[in-house]
């Protein structure tokens, strides 16, 4: 059999993959999986960052109205002002990687609707039908069906990469030991304190006896003692929903010129077309 007749052959089994790829979503059903599953994961981990930062404001509110001179106060929840930059940078970061996962979700969806995919179908069955009657596409017409094949699964494919990597490489035990503490975070005195003003909260804080002194130092120890975990929590999120998701996107676009520059994807009719003027 002549190499012509082999390239006819398998162009028919590759054909119908890439059409099963395209309308049977498989790629795109474990994608939505791990996305809805890493966007529960940061949701988590930014309520408790929010949590941590009420804790930190709880105690901030704490000021014992104490004359120096002509009269000033002392805050001894000032202490604690710049764990609370730092426990609200993490947080901007978590609403961030929680964004990421949704707008991944949203794109999946997006880009897999029947539009596109008919679209694609029908560029893949032109193109093909042109190949197998060894006849010369149009220039555009395989660059076209390429383009639209690396759309239709670059977000998927990306998806699933990042959470591939993550699963590998950066869920390891000192990540889970980060994420658990930062969810054991709880206010102390937590109950009716939503539905409390700082005057309230006060009275009950006194009314029980409370060190104010001894309950901001408690809580300064319990977010330094975290700030480790902020730090391995967010760099693990920024990987995984920013840096990676760049790199395997410009994988993909290195595969795409790498392809389009084959002779599969080449036609001479341009160049014809060309010629004539």
């Amino acid at each position: 059999m002549n190499t012509q007749g082999t390239k006819k052959i398998l162009l028919v089994p590759l054909l119908a993959l890439l059409l099963i790829l395209v309308w049977s979503r498989p790629l795109d059903t474990f994608a939505e999986e791990h996305a809805e599953a890493g966007f529960k994961r940061a949701l988590v981990t930014f309520a408790s960052a929010r949590a941590l930062n009420a804790l930190i404001s709880f105690a901030q509110e704490a000021e014992v109205g104490v004359q120096i001179g002509a009269g000033a106060s002392i805050k001894p929840g000032a202490v604690l002002d710049p764990l609370d930059d730092l426990v609200e940078q993490f947080s901007a970061i978590m609403l961030a990687a929680t964004l990421s996962f949704a707008a991944q979700r949203t794109l999946i969806l997006l880009f897999s609707a029947w539009p596109l995919g008919l679209l694609l179908s029908l560029a893949l069955v032109a193109w093909s039908i042109q190949r197998w009657r060894n006849r010369d596409a149009p220039w555009w017409l395989p660059k076209v069906a390429l383009a639209l094949l690396c759309l239709r699964l670059a977000i998927p494919v990306v998806a699933l990469a990042s959470e591939a990597t993550y699963q590998l490489l950066l869920n390891d035990g000192k990540y889970q030991e980060a994420q658990a503490q930062l969810q054991s975070v709880e206010e102390p005195d937590a109950a009716g304190a939503a539905d409390e003003g700082f005057l309230e909260r006060s009275r009950r804080w006194w009314a029980q006896g409370a060190d104010i002194g001894k309950r901001i130092s408690a809580v300064k120890a319990q977010v330094q003692g975290l700030v480790e975990h902020l730090t391995r929590v967010a760099a693990v999120f920024i990987v995984q929903t920013i840096v990676l998701p760049i790199v395997f996107l410009w994988g993909v676009w290195w595969l795409y010129r790498i392809l389009a520059g084959m002779p599969l994807f080449q036609s001479t009719r341009r160049g014809a077309g060309l010629q004539r003027y």
